[in-house]
């Protein structure tokens, strides 16, 4: 082994990070393209990455040279040094080639974030990414951000939208992605969406938010933490008796579950162990 710090960024669509440098080892989280890494210990074709919000081990050839914003091509003639981002706002999207035809360099997904080089093209804007290459992305799955606010507050149908788009897809231990995702990666990814960064693992969420809520006062966007002796779960409220979770024991998928006994999706076994419901956006 040996031992390293330098700066990388994550230069896939999404990648895994895990408990130990081994792909049999235990999936902690993901991270998404041009996610800023820490390297530090390298052990055969691992690196041991720090994130914004965790640590772990993830594959050496999923990092490359992280992203300097340069120039960005406003006219024919012009290159101004705009700081614009494209942030990705639709849950799975296609990275192009070329600015015109449909030739595909990977998939990326919702949230992230890429400084924009090229806007002249209709349809399409032209984005660096990791190690010095560029790619296109569609501009009807992208918002275009200018300055440091890349992520502005919303509101909470709107962070309840962006989960609602989850249903469905398939529950993934340490995932954070559409193409697999647990209950507080989803929660994290929707709340980052809508302008609120919190932390990645449930109990971290529940001790990093300071308004309890009764449960008779659960509404939109309150998160709702379930635990028998220590917090296990979270869901994200979308009134006053639904929840939308990512479920990993009877549904293994993105479901909306109720708190009446009378409606058909009530899971009497979260009823039973809610631990505190907080309120993010108060």
């Amino acid at each position: 082994m040996t031992t390293t710090m330098t700066s990388f960024a994550v230069s896939v669509g999404v990648a895994d990070i895990r408990r130990c440098p081994d792909v049999a080892s235990e999936l902690v989280t993901q991270a998404l393209m041009n996610a800023p890494v820490a390297a530090g210990e390298v052990a055969g074709e691992w690196t041991h990455a720090t994130l914004s919000d965790y640590t772990g081990w993830l594959r050496s050839d999923q990092l490359d040279e992280p992203v300097n914003r340069g120039f960005c091509k406003v006219g024919e003639h012009c290159r101004t040094p705009l700081q614009l981002m494209a942030v990705i706002n639709k849950p799975r999207i296609a990275l192009f080639a070329h600015a015109e035809n449909n030739d595909t360099l990977g998939t990326l997904y919702l949230s992230t974030a890429l400084p924009i080089v090229d806007t002249t093209v209709p349809g399409r804007v032209q984005v660096v990414l990791p190690g010095e290459r560029t790619g296109w992305l569609s501009r009807d799955d992208v918002v275009i951000r200018e300055g440091e606010e890349i992520y502005p507050r919303a509101e909470t149908g709107t962070i309840t939208g962006y989960a609602r788009a989850f249903l469905g897809r398939p529950y993934l231990w340490g995932g954070t992605s559409w193409e697999g995702i647990d209950c507080s990666g989803l929660v994290q990814l929707c709340y980052r969406m809508g302008g609120y960064i919190i932390p990645r693992d449930a109990d971290q969420q529940h001790d990093f938010l300071p308004c309890r809520i009764d449960r008779a006062a659960m509404r939109q966007g309150d998160l709702v933490f379930f635990g028998s002796q220590e917090i296990t779960h979270v869901a994200m409220a979308l009134n006053n008796k639904e929840y939308i979770h990512a479920e990993g024991q009877n549904y293994n998928q993105v479901v909306i579950n109720s708190f009446d006994p009378a409606d058909a999706h009530y899971y009497p076994r979260l009823d039973q162990i809610v631990w505190a419901i907080k309120r993010v956006a108060v």
